[in-house]
């Protein structure tokens, strides 16, 4: 009989941790509402730990900065590219991986269920230093240890201690300071001041301080949103901003609402978007006062990671972005009342050989493989969005350029009266420099003609009646499911309305939203992006956040004065 030497046992097979998650955070003992996910067997010390981006930029004061053409976050001295990051989907947020970040600053971790809990320990405030000349806006402070920068409301909150000369230096500001313990609040400072913070020494830096007047009186306090001048001439003449409870079945819903019969108050409704370039975000107030819009809210999806719109944007005839996948819309003109719908672009290319070519999207950052277009209401220049691009330059119906994937990868520029034609994926040019080539489009309906669009989605309700279809405009299973704070723009009773809506307990579903627009009387009623960028002001002033944070959105809509309003 042969004998075979008996093979040792398998080794053990390695798995990786499986992944914690949970929907809500404390941070120095402030709680939000926020989804996160842990890997690691540890309690206390997680292998990787992802948290949302927009809560890394509003409660621990990352900071989004660019070099070299690329975005990147920075906190005390830590810079790292923001497409490196290993990045998974948290609800409807983007969460980036920062473990060994918060590792490194110190960070005290604790998961507990559903709850996680970020600490630092309590720093000292050793000196304010305030610029001189072209840089009298930016205070330096000066701190033993790093905290956390948490904008919460209105107001900018910093977990230190100062003394009774530095609050004073900080009120002559104009920063209305207030020490409760070990918290320092600046009332008021929350969307007004940028932050950035340094290592080596610890410092928090504040860009947007108001120089100190001659006579070294502090400024004073905004007060409520309410008791603003003009905010309270309009509601003297019929403006409605109220915040009530319904319950949609056993669902409490806190819904907070602006709005009325827009003609008769003299209010128009306007689109909010950033001047001269359609990549960045903004703070609603950033977009509202430049604008002269006294109440406002937040507006379509966007790429929060790339900065970029995702939907329908068209102001004063000029399509800024064009609509995608079919999804829900309002339009409206100085003639044509405010109307809902669902809106598609039809693009195509003519040129010289017959062929039309199909254009997918205009000015979006919705990337898919094939041909997308872009003008100059883009910005000034186009840098590509994916990996592997070429394009042609069309002008006066003649292609005058072709630019390869390096030159777009360094930005090329976007002429006035002239369509960039990008090809994605694989996809060939349709035309070669000197041939002749023609844009043709046309709208879906007549949604597409009217002077203003703004895009959201999925439309909730439309002649009274439910027609809540989100597959039907392009959005996944788990974005239909799922609860999260609201923003809707809706008509019926009483006029136009904007609302912000959340749950006293658990936020609504869309079509627990859809119904409870149904209860408030709305004829017409559509959903805009919603989560965290959830948030409506009246005179600059957060009234509602869905994080409890103001947060950097890409654009929104605003109620305008026709004409000066007489304030008594």
């Amino acid at each position: 009989m042969l004998l075979i030497a008996q093979l040792p046992p398998p080794l053990p097979e390695l798995r990786s941790s499986e992944v914690i998650s949970g929907d809500r955070m404390s941070i120095e003992g402030q709680r939000l509402d926020a989804s996160w996910a842990w890997q690691g067997r540890s309690s206390s010390r997680p292998d990787r730990l992802w948290l949302p981006l927009n809560v890394l930029e509003a409660r621990l004061g990352f900071r989004r900065s660019r070099a070299g053409g690329n975005e990147q976050l920075e906190w005390y001295g830590q810079r790292q590219e923001l497409q490196s990051f290993p990045a998974r989907t948290l609800g409807d947020e983007v969460g980036l991986e920062v473990a060994s970040w918060l590792n490194s600053l110190g960070v005290t971790l604790r998961r507990q269920r559903d709850n996680l809990s970020l600490e630092l320990p309590t720093a000292r405030l050793q000196q304010l230093r305030q610029g001189k000349g072209s840089m009298a806006a930016r205070l330096v402070l000066d701190i033993d240890q790093p905290v956390f920068v948490q904008r919460r409301g209105n107001d900018l909150l910093l977990n230190l201690r100062s003394d009774r000369r530095q609050q004073n230096t900080l009120r002559s500001l104009g920063l209305m300071p207030r020490q409760v313990g070990s918290v320092l609040t600046l009332r008021g400072q929350a969307t007004n001041l940028q932050s950035l913070t340094l290592a080596g020494p610890w410092r928090v830096v504040l860009d947007g301080i108001k120089p100190a007047t001659a006579s070294g009186r502090p400024t004073r306090s905004q007060g409520l949103a309410l008791s603003d001048p003009a905010i309270t001439a309009l509601i003297r003449r019929g403006l409605i901003v109220e915040r009530r409870t319904i319950r949609v079945g056993v669902k409490p819903l806190e819904i907070l609402r602006a709005g009325g019969d827009l003609p008769r108050l003299g209010l128009s409704l306007t689109p909010l978007a950033m001047a001269g370039s359609q990549q960045g975000l903004r703070f609603l107030p950033q977009l509202s006062q430049p604008a002269g819009a006294l109440v406002a809210v937040n507006g379509g999806f966007f790429n929060r990671i790339k900065q970029l719109p995702l939907g329908a944007l068209r102001r004063n005839g000029l399509w800024l972005s064009g609509p995608i996948l079919n999804r829900g819309v309002i339009a409206w003109g100085a003639n044509h009342p405010l109307a809902f719908g669902r809106l598609r672009l039809d693009q195509a290319l003519q040129v010289d050989n017959g062929r039309r070519w199909g254009l997918g999207f205009l000015n979006s950052g919705y990337v898919q493989k094939g041909l997308s277009r872009y003008t100059s209401a883009w910005g000034p220049f186009y840098r590509s969005l994916s990996g592997r691009e070429q394009a042609i330059l069309i002008r006066a119906g003649r292609v005058i350029a072709q630019y390869d994937n390096n030159q777009l990868s360094r930005g090329v520029p976007l002429p006035q009266g002239s369509d960039l034609v990008v090809a994605r994926g694989g996809a060939p040019l349709p035309a070669g420099t000197g041939e002749r080539a023609r844009v043709e489009m046309r709208s879906s309906n007549k949604l597409g003609e009217m002077p203003n669009v703004l895009g959201g989605g999925p439309l909730l309700i439309q002649g009274g009646q439910v027609v809540l279809n989100g597959r039907a405009e392009g959005f996944s299973p788990g974005f239909l499911s799922q609860t999260a704070p609201r923003t809707v723009i809706g008509q019926g009773k009483g006029g136009i309305w904007m609302l912000a809506i959340r749950g006293v307990g658990s936020s609504p579903t869309l079509l627990e939203t859809s119904l409870a627009m149904q209860q408030l009387g709305m004829r017409d009623a559509l959903n805009l992006d919603g989560g965290s960028s959830t948030t409506l002001v009246a005179a600059g002033r957060s009234l509602i956040n869905g994080s409890g944070s103001p947060p950097r959105i890409h654009n929104g809509l605003g109620l305008v004065p026709q004409r000066a309003l007489p304030l008594w």
